[in-house]
């Protein structure tokens, strides 16, 4: 989870974006158990209704699923789908300005290239 939520967004929204990334970075896994309404309260200092808004939306948009009795776990198809969604916006809100930037500095597409793998890490091969 993440240490601190910040001001410039609804809460809710940053819970359930929380737990998306510890889904997304393997921290929770398919059918293992998200934190309770109670501990994400208790951890995030924050109203209950604000954490029920933000695990709500988690469950209606089929990212976790409610075992009755026993909390919210992880869907199986969960990682796989939050990956694809947020791939999708990645080109647009990322890439694409980045390109446009460097074509305004006259940066050749060579030079991005090299930018890219100069940042990217030495470590990674992907």
């Amino acid at each position: 989870m993440r240490p601190t939520l910040d001001n410039d967004r609804p809460l809710f929204q940053q819970i359930k974006e929380a737990v998306e990334e510890d889904i997304l970075s393997g921290a929770l896994q398919p059918d293992e158990q998200i934190p309770s309404n109670s501990q994400l309260v208790n951890f995030y200092q924050i109203n209950p209704v604000t954490v029920h808004k933000g695990i709500s939306q988690l469950v209606d948009e089929g990212t976790v699923y409610k075992k009755r009795g026993l909390g919210m776990f992880v869907s199986p198809d969960a990682p796989a789908r939050l990956r694809q969604q947020r791939q999708g916006g990645y080109q647009q809100e990322y890439v694409q300005p980045a390109i446009r930037q460097a074509k305004v500095l006259g940066i050749k597409r060579q030079e991005l290239h090299g930018m890219i793998d100069e940042n990217w890490g030495s470590n990674d091969e992907n």
